[in-house]
């Protein structure tokens, strides 16, 4: 198993990814669940990513990484566009 660290606008994102073999003798890779997102490196509250949108199991190590960083990179944009809108009203 290991474990990931991503930014993006500058929100924390991790994500962990598992292999395991498959009938070929070759690795296969699983994003192991939850994925998550923080604002800062310094804030303790992580937010658990939305992940109905991954599709398992991943050939390369780095293919399953990438689809999980789009996750939480979804979830950051929409917590952004979020507090945008509240700011507003």
């Amino acid at each position: 198993m290991e474990t990931r660290l991503d930014t993006f606008n500058g929100w924390q994102m991790m994500a962990t990814v598992e292999s395991r073999p498959a009938m070929t003798g070759n690795s296969r890779y699983y994003i192991v669940l939850p994925l998550a997102y923080k604002e800062f490196s310094m804030s303790e509250a992580m937010h658990p990513a939305t992940s109905s949108h991954i599709s398992a199991p991943f050939d390369n190590l780095d293919d399953a990484f990438q689809a999980a960083f789009g996750v939480c990179r979804r979830a950051v944009m929409n917590a952004i566009k979020l507090r945008n809108l509240q700011s507003f009203s």
